[in-house]
């Protein structure tokens, strides 16, 4: 599940936010007047990088679990 901040909260705490994204590998949607406008991801998780789904051997093993 994706954690919610708002634009200015993202602005204050970038720090912290992007380490919970690095570190712990969590998902931060950035809202603004309530809607949504950006999503931070790690580049390491799978919603993060873009798959090549022209060689399934690239696939990482759980991609079939978020479906």
């Amino acid at each position: 599940m994706s954690k919610v901040v708002s634009a200015m909260d993202m602005r204050q705490n970038f720090g912290t936010l992007l380490n919970q994204v690095a570190i712990k590998d969590e998902e931060i949607v950035i809202e603004r007047a309530g809607k949504p406008l950006a999503r931070l991801v790690s580049m390491n998780s799978a919603t993060g990088g873009k798959l090549d789904f022209r060689d399934i051997g690239k696939l990482p093993n759980d991609i079939w679990n978020e479906f």
